[in-house]
Parts: structure tokens; sequence; C-alpha cells
């Protein structure tokens, strides 16, 4: 057995709280079953409290797991126990959450009572699929997020610690909104219309199992994430290759869905390939932007990576890679094949591959924004500098222009068609090539600038 789920299950599950949890569940199941309305009353509170208890409740207490260790200063007597990272991270996140689930098993098994008798057994099995898989996505998120947080070093206030629950309530939000699509009246109370069939890659499968799989599947790499950034907080190394194995996998997965493009948007009119690609590089753009704002902008790192680049042993500078400079990586093969098929497509570099050239390049330019503002001297807050800069390229400073009618320079701060079809792409890269070499210059130069002042 796991010292540290053991730990963690005399600690929470106590017979005092077990029996508290018990009556006060049974309390209002009957309460519920004895007020009137429908038969089945009890089940729909269950539903509720399972929610508030698994969800709600154990993400916080996930989120504390950990959190609340540092806090207490025992967890750097944990961390050079035996322990491995898998014991830790299973100790840590079922242990810690372990009276959530006593109780959110309680609501299950009712749950579960009334659709065995209305639905039969096999949708019995999905539910439980979903709730379980719901529970551990919400719980490890909220984990996730800790860990994170750690990494970057966090004061840990009330506040950041509820920013982290919501991690996994926002999870688990996204995950029953996806789920009630397949279910007519969830998907009624959301103003659409429920399907029974998904088109994946071409192949037509039930909304039902492909969604249920594919919640095994991100609950499993929820974990797997939870136990690389514990190795990371043991003083372990992580390789590149779970994390290039994840985009694979989500490269694949989102590119499967272009027949849901609809008719109103501008790829439709371009082949599967073309849709796909466009599908595949946006979730790699988008992977770039979150984890270059959560990863710690280690300017060592980025020296050794360097040096080891600079003598010839890519081998070893690409297990130096960070999460956003492999997602960087992938966007930028994509974006190239992406603009391959265009101009094959249009017969031309027109349009369509200016924007996509220009959006690989402005996401250069923000991506060296945060490497450059990071660098700074003095206490690192560049993320949050680099964010409100982003957000007057993107916002402000395209809104002032707007309204001094000078929408005709838009094109310096985002993707936009242009007339030459070049001047986007030019001025986009322009930014890039510039910011991204003051980025370089700052690193190459900023130690060798404090030993200089170190002595005076």
């Amino acid at each position: 057995m796991n010292p540290e789920f053991t730990r963690n299950v005399w600690l929470e599950l106590t017979p005092r709280r077990v029996l508290f949890m018990t009556v006060v569940l049974a309390l209002i199941f009957f309460a519920a079953a004895v007020s009137g309305g429908s038969d089945w009353r009890p089940a729909a509170v269950a539903v509720f409290l399972y929610y508030f208890l698994v969800v709600f409740w154990g993400s916080r207490n996930a989120a504390l797991a950990v959190v609340g260790e540092i806090r207490d200063r025992t967890w750097d007597s944990q961390r050079l126990s035996s322990l491995n990272a898998g014991q830790m991270t299973w100790g840590k996140l079922f242990g810690s959450t372990i009276y959530n689930w006593f109780g959110g098993g309680i609501c299950l098994a009712v749950i579960l009572t009334r659709d065995l008798v209305h639905q039969g057994v096999l949708h019995t099995l999905v539910e439980l699929v979903y709730y379980i898989a719901v529970g551990v996505i919400s719980q490890a998120a909220s984990l996730l997020a800790s860990l994170v947080a750690i990494r970057r070093k966090q004061r840990h206030t009330r506040l950041e610690i509820f920013v982290y629950q919501m991690a996994g309530i926002v999870a688990a939000i996204a995950v029953l909104l996806v789920w009630e699509a397949a279910d007519p009246a969830g998907a009624l109370l959301m103003g659409r219309k429920a399907t029974d069939t998904i088109v994946w890659w071409g192949q037509i499968f039930d909304t039902r199992q492909f969604l249920l799989v594919s919640l095994a599947i991100f609950a499993a790499w929820t974990l797997v994430g939870c136990y690389r950034e514990m190795r990371l907080e043991l003083s372990m190394t992580n390789g590149p290759f779970v994390w290039l194995g994840f985009l694979v996998f989500i490269g694949l997965y989102t590119a499967g869905f272009d027949a849901w493009l609809t008719s109103g948007q501008q790829l439709t009119e371009l082949d599967a390939v073309g849709r796909r690609l466009a599908l595949a590089g946006s979730t790699f753009a988008t992977l770039t932007y979150v984890m270059v704002l959560l990863e710690p902008k280690d300017r060592v790192l980025y020296r050794w990576i360097a040096g080891q680049i600079v003598t010839g042993r890519i081998d070893r500078a690409f297990y130096g890679f960070q999460a956003w400079m492999m997602s960087y990586i992938a966007a930028l093969a994509v974006v190239v094949a992406l603009t391959i098929r265009l101009i094959q497509f249009e017969g031309g570099f027109g349009e369509g591959p200016a924007v996509i050239v220009a959006g690989l390049g402005f996401l250069t330019r923000d991506v060296s924004i945060f490497v450059r503002l990071q660098s700074l001297p003095g206490r690192r807050r560049g993320d949050f500098a680099a964010v409100v800069v982003l957000f007057a390229l993107y916002a402000l400073l395209p809104a002032i222009l707007g309204g001094l009618d000078l929408g005709g320079t838009l094109f310096c701060f985002y993707p936009k068609p242009t007339d030459p079809a070049w001047l986007g792409p030019v001025a986009a890269w322009t930014e890039a090539i510039l910011v991204a070499a003051t980025t370089i210059a700052r690193l190459a130069t900023g130690e060798r600038s404090r030993a200089r002042l170190a002595p005076a």
C-alpha cells in the first residue's frame, strides 16, 4: 500500500467523520424522498451533492494537497522521503480527497440505482465512468495547477489557492458542457440540439461512446501531467518525449473534427487535408501561448540550450527543450505544410498563405515578448507584463487606430489580409525578428553584465 495514501486515509477517514458524512447524507436523501414530487427526487439531489463534494470541495482539497504541506513547513521533509513521484502523486491526489470520494460514492450509489432501474445496465456503466472521470479530471487539474504554481515560486495566498481550485472547476464545467451535448435534456437547456453521432476523421461514431473514450484519455493525460510536475518538484528531470507524444495526440485529435467547420468559415472551401492542418496548427499555437505563460523562463537553461546547439549537440539540446518550445516547433512545421497546401490550392502566394505566415510571425513575436520581459532585472513580474503588452497590441492600439481612421495599419498588430499580400507577413516577421534579436542579445549579455557589476 502507498504510504502517503495510507497516511491520508488515516487522517481523513476517521470514524467520527465517516459517521457524520453518512448520517448527513442519509438525512438529506430521506428529506428529499418524503418531500413529494418525483419518485427519484433523491437521485436528483444526489447529482448536485456529488458535484459539490467531489468537484467543488474535492478540487480545493486537491489544490491544497501539496500547497498545504508547504504552508505547514512539512513539504521539505516529505520531499526527502523514499517515496517516488508516482507514489507521491497518487497519495496526494487521491489521499487528500478520499473523504470527498467517500461522500461522492454514497451519492453515486443513489444515482446509479435510479439509472439501473430506468435505463439499464449499459447506460448505468456509462454514467459511472462519466462521474468518475469528471471527478478525477477536476481534482487532477487543481493539483496540476498548484504544482505549476510551485515551480513559479508563487506565495500561495488564499486567492491563489482559489485560482487553483477554479482550474479544476472550469475543467469539470467544460466536461459537463460537452457531455450534456449528447443528452437531449442537457442540450435543450444549452439551446442546442442533441446529436447521436460524431464525425471524426471521416468516420461516424456514437456520441456517448466517443465522448466516454475521450474523457478517459484526457483524464489519463491530466494524471500524467501531475506525475511529471511532481517529478520536477522532487528534483527529477523530465524528458521531452511525453510532451511530444501529447502533441501528436492532441494534433491528431483536433484535426479529426474538420467536418465540424461550418459553411460560414473561411477554410471550408479548402480540402480536408488543409482544414485538418489548420485545426492542428491552431491547437499547437494555443498550446505555445499557454505553456510559455505557465512555464518558468530559465535563462540559465536557455543559454545551455544555445551552447549545445552552437557546438552541434542538437540531441542534447532537444532533451532540454521546454514544452512551449516543442509546441512552437510543431506549430512551425504545420504552418509550413499548410502554407504549401494553400499555395497549391490558390495557385500562388495569395491572401490565405499570407495570413497564415503572418500569424506565425506574430506568434514568434509574442513568445519573444514573454521571454524578453522575464529577463528584465529586478522582481520577476514578466508574465503579467507580457500579458498586458499583448492586450495593448491586440486590443487597445487597434481600437485607438480604428477610432482615428487609421485602420489600414492594423496589419502591424494581428494577421489581416493586405494588398499586396506580402505586406502583412513582412510586417509581422520584421517585428518578430526585432523582438527575438533583442531577447537573444539580452539573454547572452545579461549574465556578463551582472558579473561585471557584482564587485561594485
